[in-house]
């Protein structure tokens, strides 16, 4: 399999730019006998015409969705643009599928059948890995997606992300079959010789070391901390809840993330998971995360800086480099890393919002694409054993899977 990678940087006139990424793939062709797109784009771009435009000048399932910013192999990082990868080979094989409109009550059967139609497509060729694209307006948290097709799949390894917005009063959707949603998701199986490989890293300043207890929570609220409110917890540990609240401002908690050591009853791998906090509720001293936790995990407060982030982005390119070193050993080759990072991290690069994709580019392997966008949260798989993969979802971390 290997990898092509298009980018434009025209968000108004959709036509023109669906061209200058169709002009892009065929200069890098041909195609293989299976192939599948993955695009992402500024929020700004009129989504309903360009999907649509994709689908009639592309001759594979396209999935995607906006995107704070992007990755791409030839500028690293950037805003107003569209980036889309395609995969393609002669010894691959790609089942796409769309779930209906979702609701709690038929999440889980919705998401089933989706599975099911993506593996009937493959026509009996091994499942090797599953792409998630869900809605950012979601009818459950981002983990219960996960939990669903991990039990489907038996499970699988599962990347992606939560669709993300550059301007937060603009639609955040997910691109699939021609269409842009808000309410439904998609996903992608491929299967054949692929060996993907994943990683997470998470690198935090300390805030606060000491961990407590989370005595009432419930999916993404948490409503207590060793018995007190969430709120009080907060305030305990030294935050200035009440200037967080007032405010209103995503951007004001992503620099003070949760660090969670899961409940073991959760399939505790002993890998921390990071949370931020999407809301606080002053009425009943509760919060709302932007992944799920649950009663009698440990948290503590941590800090994202700068620095956190260029650290942990060299983390991430030194731990896929020496995995992909170890696997190519026997003649495999890799092609493509695709990299989700957390859009709270891009919030905290201020004016250095290129460190990431810098970093990245600089370092990348040779011969390999690069292809990505930010997210609101980030589906990677944290320890893969036996064949079946702990899937988990993150936040304000950078995720990886070399292909």
């Amino acid at each position: 399999m290997r990898s092509i990678v298009a980018v434009t940087n025209e968000i108004d006139d959709v036509v023109s730019a669906v061209r200058e990424l169709r002009e892009q793939v065929e200069e890098q062709g041909p195609l293989g006998a299976g192939s599948v797109g993955f695009v992402f784009c500024d929020a700004e771009m009129p989504h309903d015409g360009f999907i649509r435009e994709m689908k009639e000048k592309f001759p594979f399932d396209i999935v995607g969705s906006t995107g704070i910013a992007t990755f791409d192999t030839k500028n690293g990082t950037q805003m107003m643009s569209a980036a889309l990868l395609v995969l393609t080979g002669d010894d691959v094989s790609f089942g796409a599928s769309l779930t209906g409109e979702l609701s709690r009550d038929n999440l889980e059967s919705e998401l089933r059948s989706a599975y099911e139609r993506a593996s009937s497509s493959l026509g009996g060729v091994p499942e090797k890995m599953m792409f998630l694209i869900p809605p950012f307006a979601a009818a459950a948290p981002l983990d219960a997606y996960v939990s669903i097709l991990n039990r489907c799949s038996g499970g699988l390894p599962i990347f992606g992300g939560l669709p993300s917005s550059s301007i937060p009063d603009m639609d955040i959707v997910m691109f699939a079959d021609g269409g842009a949603f808000m309410d439904r998701a998609a996903i992608v199986l491929m299967g054949g010789d692929v060996r993907p490989l994943f990683s997470v890293q998470n690198i935090l300043s300390t805030f606060s070391q000491a961990k407590h207890e989370v005595t009432d929570a419930s999916e993404n609220v948490v409503r207590g901390v060793d018995n007190m409110t969430f709120i009080d917890y907060l305030r305990k540990s030294g935050l200035s809840v009440d200037e967080l609240i007032a405010q209103k401002d995503l951007a004001v908690y992503v620099s003070t993330p949760l660090i969670v050591n899961l409940n073991v009853d959760d399939a505790d791998d002993g890998v921390p998971v990071v949370r931020t906090i999407q809301r606080l509720d002053p009425s009943d001293g509760s919060g709302v995360l932007f992944g799920s936790i649950s009663k009698h995990s440990k948290v503590s407060l941590a800090s994202m800086k700068r620095n956190d982030i260029q650290e942990s982005a060299k983390a991430l390119v030194d731990d896929i480099k020496r995995k992909i070193a170890e696997v190519s050993g026997d003649g495999y080759r890799y092609s493509t890393l695709f990299c989700v990072s957390c859009g709270g991290r891009y919030m905290v690069m201020a004016d250095d919002k290129n460190l990431e994709g810098d970093i990245l580019l600089g370092n990348l392997p040779e011969g390999l694409e690069l292809a990505g966008f930010y997210a609101y949260g980030e589906v990677c798989p944290t320890v893969i054993s036996g064949g079946k993969a702990l899937n988990r979802v993150h936040n304000e971390s950078i995720v990886i899977c070399a292909l």
